[in-house]
């Protein structure tokens, strides 16, 4: 018994760790740049309240990250492989803290290094590897459909042929989808000159959804799109899209064949807009 309560402050300290992460991760961003960085001041910050222990360090280091690292596994690198070396840095900067008071001199140095891998993680290699996940370069016909302009207008999709579509499934509820609207109205800017470029944001009817609720969005909001509704998500299921999520974008070239499509949406991708402007003007 003793044994078990002499452990249970740094389980303890995981546990606190890891919902501080969650609260970030579910209330105010899931950039992952960011992440990268907070993730290793909590977990250093949780080692160096543990730091007190003399022995059984690779107990400790276990105890301090396994919740959040099983979260971690089962709901990120699941869907996001690349972001693999999240592991090892949240290791390396609880090891880092619990060794901190004993051995100052060279855990400032290391953290220094530490620092500095991941800036160079979070300008060059984040995302470069979000773009590698989120985006697939694809080459088939788009089927045939209406889109549903909330205007009332009813459009076949076969009647835009010979018009560049991008086309975003979106949701009012879901807060990435929000965030890529923003982007996609500066990338929309950049072609406001072009009548053969034309941008949808279509409601994929999800989540509790309505025309009301997108109309209420739409009259609160000043992007000036196509806006569109998906009632009973038949285009969203169309294009098989059901176990993908919202955002997702696709890019039509004007022989309607699908050529890009863009799953998801992280602040960290900030090579985003430029991909989606070099993509629209290598379809000419």
């Amino acid at each position: 018994m003793a044994t078990l309560k002499k452990y249970l402050k740094p389980f303890l300290t995981g546990i606190a760790s890891t919902l501080i992460m969650v609260i970030v991760m579910l209330k105010i961003t899931m950039n992952f740049q960011i992440l990268l960085f907070l993730g290793a001041f909590i977990f250093f910050m949780a080692g160096l309240i543990n730091s007190n222990f003399k022995k059984r360090h690779l107990l400790l280091l276990i105890l301090i990250t396994m919740i959040y690292l099983i979260l971690f596994i089962m709901f990120v690198l699941v869907e996001i492989l690349e972001l693999w070396y999240f592991v090892p840095i949240y290791f390396a900067s609880t090891f880092l803290g619990l060794h901190y008071k004993n051995h100052k001199q060279k855990i400032i140095l290391s953290l220094l290094l530490l620092t500095i891998t991941m800036l160079f993680m979070a300008i060059k290699i984040i995302p470069k590897d979000l773009q590698n996940r989120l985006t697939q370069t694809r080459f088939e016909q788009l089927p045939s459909f209406s889109i549903n302009e909330m205007s009332g207008n009813v459009v076949n999709s076969k009647a835009l042929k010979g018009k560049i579509l991008v086309l975003d499934f979106f949701g009012t509820w879901c807060k990435p989808c929000i965030q890529e609207l923003k982007e996609l109205d500066k990338i929309q800017t950049v072609f406001k000159e072009r009548d053969d470029v034309v941008f949808y944001i279509i409601n994929a009817d999800l989540g509790g959804d309505t025309p009301e609720k997108f109309n209420a969005f739409i009259k609160n909001s000043e992007y000036k799109f196509q806006f569109a509704y998906d009632y009973n998500s038949e285009i969203y299921k169309l294009l098989k899209f059901q176990q993908v999520g919202l955002p997702t974008l696709l890019i039509i070239d004007k022989e309607q064949n699908i050529r890009l499509q863009h799953l998801g949406y992280n602040t960290a991708e900030t090579n985003f807009s430029k991909n989606i402007i070099e993509t629209i003007n290598n379809l000419k």
